[in-house]
């Protein structure tokens, strides 16, 4: 009895140590359609539902267009940065393509609001990518937001 117990346990650590192995591999090969999604691209991406909820703040229309495009050009969180809104969902087009955030603006209490989209052009994540240890930035003022048309109507709703 004791030698079969002791097989079983062996079997089992051998089988659990081989299945972690394999997961490390797949882990390491990513081969996805679509290209951008690697090993090394994994480690900053975030997921949606921690990119929902996150409030949106505006570095001023006062900005150097080279640091904005530079992807780390806005490596630390200013205290500075307007809160111009929240992120209510992400729109993708019907083949797949990103087109923008939806950003709630506007109003006092949930009370005279609307959505809007911006796009991701206009979109930069600023600090650590792990989940609290990010910021999300706009280009954009809270009057430019403010007069783009509402996002109420579409294929998405």
């Amino acid at each position: 009895m004791t030698r079969l117990m002791t097989s079983t346990a062996l079997t089992l650590g051998l089988a659990i140590s081989a299945g972690a192995a394999a997961a490390e591999t797949h882990m390491q090969s990513f081969e996805t359609t679509s290209g951008v999604l690697s090993a090394e691209s994994y480690q900053t991406a975030l997921r949606a539902e921690n990119l929902i909820g996150q409030d949106l703040y505006s570095i001023g229309t006062e900005y150097d267009e080279a640091t904005w495009i530079d992807p780390n050009g806005y490596g630390e969180f200013d205290t500075e940065w307007e809160e111009i809104g929240e992120i209510e969902d992400i729109v993708i087009s019907r083949d797949g393509s990103l087109i923008g955030l939806v950003v709630e603006t506007g109003g006092w209490l949930d009370i005279g609001d609307e959505e809007v989209i911006v796009d991701f052009k206009d979109v930069r994540i600023v600090g650590d990518y792990g989940i609290d240890n990010y910021e999300v930035v706009t280009r954009m003022s809270q009057e430019m937001l403010e007069q783009m048309p509402e996002a109420d109507t579409g294929y998405w709703d």
